[in-house]
């Protein structure tokens, strides 16, 4: 069974779609994918939008072929909780690291809470992994760093808990087992889903066509970045799709052009999400090669 995602309110619409979903064979995928997504809006909203994107994940799993990563896996692995894994550190680490951005321009109440967010929205659905993983917990770490963002902005010392704090993220997801991190398709997948989570928070920042959620805008800005800095990380990995990749998270990062948000956006969420699909397209291609 998957990991039950943190969420504040569902409907029972919603509910019923998330049940429906949780088998995860592909018939059942094609059937429930348009409920899923219906009720994507009804889940995903938001400050809570980054926590609860299962239902999207549900839609997209059919679409990404996802039964060859799993067999793949010959079954041991648990890919969708692996997956949920390596997105909510995308997502923390996407935070730390337009926070610190936010810092070193020396916007520190923008910054903020960007360093409270991994404490207070994200670290309670790691808690259980931790002993699960042998991996030594970090909250007090997170809490250091925020105390250093607040305290100390800009000195040394504060970039040095935030490297440190970066290697730690990184150790937890190496606990990811190595036939996901290997693949293709599940690197693929994990940066789309990324992409799309910019996508959603850029939404969430506008009002009428204006940007004027600054908070949302900087998160969504975040998880561009950590998707653009992953096609680097991981491009050993995803090999001959690496530049294809890479033009989409370099296309979503435009919709982002300063710390200072402009007061339209530059790239309409559709836009964005656009991108996201194009990315997620490149693990679906192979579905058609994959027996049954």
């Amino acid at each position: 069974m998957p990991r039950p995602i943190v969420t504040r309110s569902l409907s029972s619409a919603a509910i019923a779609a998330l049940l429906a979903a949780l088998p995860f064979a592909a018939p059942r995928i094609a059937a429930t994918a348009a409920a899923a997504e219906a009720a994507a809006p009804s889940i995903c909203r938001g400050s809570d939008s980054k926590l609860n994107r299962f239902a999207v994940r549900v839609a997209m799993l059919d679409r990404l072929a996802w039964r060859q990563v799993a067999d793949a896996t010959a079954g041991s692995v648990n890919v969708e909780d692996n997956l949920d894994l390596f997105e909510k550190l995308g997502l923390m680490e996407g935070h730390l690291l337009i926070g610190k951005a936010l810092l070193d321009a020396h916007m520190q109440d923008a910054a903020l809470p960007h360093f409270g967010h991994p404490v207070r929205e994200l670290y309670d659905y790691l808690k259980p992994i931790f002993a699960e993983r042998k991996y030594p917990e970090f909250e007090a770490d997170l809490k250091d760093l925020e105390r250093r963002a607040k305290d100390e902005p800009n000195a040394p010392a504060t970039t040095t808990a935030f490297d440190a704090m970066l290697v730690k993220i990184d150790g937890l997801r190496n606990t990811i087992p190595q036939s996901l991190m290997t693949s293709q398709d599940f690197l693929t997948t994990g940066i789309a889903l990324m992409v799309d989570a910019a996508a959603g928070d850029l939404g969430e920042s506008l009002d009428k066509g204006k940007i004027v959620n600054t908070l949302e805008y900087h998160d969504a800005m975040g998880f561009a970045r950590y998707a653009d800095g992953a096609v680097k990380k991981y491009g050993a990995v995803l090999g001959g799709r690496s530049p294809a990749i890479a033009k989409e998270t370099a296309f979503t990062l435009t919709a982002f052009p300063a710390l200072e948000p402009p007061a339209r956006p530059t790239r309409s969420v559709a836009n964005v999400r656009s991108a996201a699909d194009r990315v997620k397209a490149l693990a679906a291609q192979q579905k058609s090669s994959h027996p049954g």
